[in-house]
Formats: C-alpha cells, structure tokens, sequence
C-alpha cells in the first residue's frame, strides 16, 4: 500500500544516523520542526508560543546491518511526535532511512539490491549478510522472495519513486537500477561500493 501524499508529508526526517539516534535519541525542543509540513505554521511563533507542541514517542523495530561490513540486527528507534495546534496534524519525526510500512531501513535494502542486482549473489548469500532471521521458504529453500518483493516495489514506484525502470525489465534489473541510483547520492569520497550505498539510502526518495 502507498502512503498517501499527507501521510508522506507529515513525516520529518532528521539528518541522524539511524544507530546514533538509538543511543542517544534528541530531545523534544531539539527535534521540533521549524514549521508543520502541512500547515507550514511556524513551530514556535514569533511571540515565543509553541504551535508544535511534543505528543510523546513511538516505538519501532528497525531491520539490517548497522553498518556496510553486515551483520544485521534488529534496532528499536523511538520517533517523536508533535501536535500541530493550528491544522491538528501529528507530525512524526525519525532518522533517515526508517521507511514506512517495511521493516528493513533504507540501507539494508539498498545493500541487497546492490548484492543481488549488481554482484549479481545468490538469494543466500544475500539473505546471509542482510536478513535477521535464517528462516527459509519450505518449497523454495534457496530463495529469498523478500528480494522480490523489494525488486517488485522499485519497479511500481512505490519505494524510491525517483529510480527510473522499464517495466519490461527482469527484477534483477531493477534492483540494479536502483541500487546505482541510491550510491549515487553518497558522498564521492567513499570509494567502497557497499559503503556508498549505506550512505546513499539516507537520502533516496
């Protein structure tokens, strides 16, 4: 299910290392968003009076390597919340690469597109340095259909709507694609492939 264009709007993501934010999570005065995303009401007014008021943290579990060198682990990340006192929003603020609605972070599934589109690895080599669980399907052991799932998003859009396909192209195409696409973002002094495309996930869109 896509996020509808409010729901993607009231999402403010912070420039913090997902890990980082983990240990030592902002507070409350330095999170506040300088303005609603949908109101665009100020979030203190010129007055001094707070229009984006704290309305608590949420909890979620975040999937994937901490880091390019794999070993993937399961972080939980705390977002905060404001209530917006002009429109009523509940504007949620997070680290970059928390994606909705999967469990993965950005960059574990940009290192798998990169590992399976690109190296061209197997689903279990992959799933070996990406996933968090060793489970695997009881018909098909030696796939990994979360690669799939993930190959199939990029191709619709609905993750990282900025990565061009055709739609006749193979999955693994795709993730080549987008993977090319999301190390691009990083920073050129990175010269490792993976740690590219680590860093470049934070910014993909």
């Amino acid at each position: 299910m896509k996020q509808s264009a409010e729901d993607t709007r009231r999402v403010v993501e912070i420039d913090v290392e997902v890990k980082s934010w983990e240990k030592s999570l902002p507070g409350v005065r330095e999170l506040r968003p300088p303005r609603c995303p949908i109101c665009l009401a100020p979030g203190v007014s010129a007055c001094g009076l707070i229009v984006l008021h704290g309305h608590g943290t949420r909890s979620r579990q975040v999937w994937g390597p901490p880091h390019p060198a794999g070993g993937s682990a399961v972080l939980s990340v705390q977002q905060r919340r404001y209530a917006c006192q002009n429109c009523r929003t509940i504007v949620v603020v997070r680290p970059r690469g928390v994606l909705a609605r999967k469990r993965y972070r950005a960059a574990a599934i940009a290192m798998a597109m990169w590992l399976w589109g690109v190296e061209q690895l197997s689903d279990a080599i992959v799933r070996a340095q990406i996933a968090v669980r060793a489970t695997r399907g009881l018909s098909r052991p030696e796939r990994w259909t979360t690669l799939r799932r993930w190959a199939a998003s990029i191709r619709t859009g609905e993750l990282w709507g900025t990565v061009r396909v055709q739609g006749e192209w193979t999955l693994r195409a795709c993730a080549e694609r987008a993977a090319r696409t999301v190390a691009a973002l990083a920073d050129i002094l990175l010269d490792d492939p993976l740690e590219r495309v680590f860093a470049g996930a934070a910014f993909a869109q």
